[in-house]
């Protein structure tokens, strides 16, 4: 009986069609087949960091949109400070040609 359970254990962690919970046997299953606590340790750890890197640059990538909206919204607020600077500098210009422009027909005349 107990090694007809093993070899449906085994054929369901084989063909893939395990629980979610298997997920940790595959360290375990490098173990057994190499004998190595070691190379297991090695599997299981290198798993982890691999999982832990994606999830660090899944983590970058959103402060990245973050970083280019808010980049965004300034380039705007800049925009229309230095559209209301300009008109404000040719405005005074103005005054000042049509001031001169006064004087010396006021001069000449």
């Amino acid at each position: 009986m107990l090694k007809k359970l093993i070899i449906l254990s085994l054929i369901l962690i084989l063909t893939n069609c395990g629980a979610p919970g298997t997920a940790l046997l595959g360290p375990t299953i490098t173990g057994a087949r190499t004998g190595s606590v070691a190379q297991a340790s090695l599997s299981y750890g290198s798993s982890h960091v691999v999982k832990k890197a994606k999830e660090s640059l899944k983590k970058i990538e959103e402060t990245k949109k973050a970083v280019h909206q808010r980049v965004g919204q300034l380039n705007q607020k800049i925009d229309l400070k230095v559209d209301q600077l300009n008109k404000v500098v040719l405005k005074n210009h103005a005054d000042l040609f049509f001031k001169a422009v006064k004087d010396n027909l006021k001069k000449y005349n």
